[in-house]
């Protein structure tokens, strides 16, 4: 009697209908144009605020910064007015670090430039403020 008990126990554990596993299949996120493009940017004024630290100023403006105005974002979703307003605001605050006569010290034109980004960040993608206030220069 106990073998029998103890066989029953053994075979109702099994799990003898193995077909019924299912493989989990993750659902990918894929990144937007926008996406890529602001890390790309990021890494770009990472390296200018090192530049600018160190005393060597940034020689060339980024062109594909300029891809800001016509890359995806996520799902397609259109440009509201106020992107387009903070990217034209940032571009033009960039383009101020290549003026070698300015009388606006480079760290502060740099400083207007990240804080555009700041801005804009408030009020479409608040996510990446944390990473962004980084770039700033103290």
């Amino acid at each position: 009697m106990k073998f029998i008990s103890i066989a029953f126990f053994l075979f109702s554990c099994q799990n003898s209908d193995l077909s019924t596993t299912k493989k989990f299949i993750p659902d990918m996120y894929e990144e937007s144009e926008m996406t890529l493009l602001m890390r790309s940017i990021y890494e770009e004024n990472s390296k200018m605020k090192k530049g600018i630290i160190t005393g060597t100023p940034p020689n060339r403006f980024p062109s594909y910064f300029l891809n800001i105005f016509n890359s995806k974002l996520t799902n397609d979703k259109p440009y509201s007015e106020n992107f387009m307003t903070y990217s034209k605001v940032y571009i033009d605050n960039v383009m101020t670090l290549f003026d070698t006569v300015s009388s606006i010290s480079l760290k502060t034109r740099y400083n207007n430039s990240i804080n555009t980004c700041i801005a804009c960040h408030t009020s479409e993608c608040t996510g990446p403020i944390p990473s962004i206030k980084k770039l700033l220069i103290n």
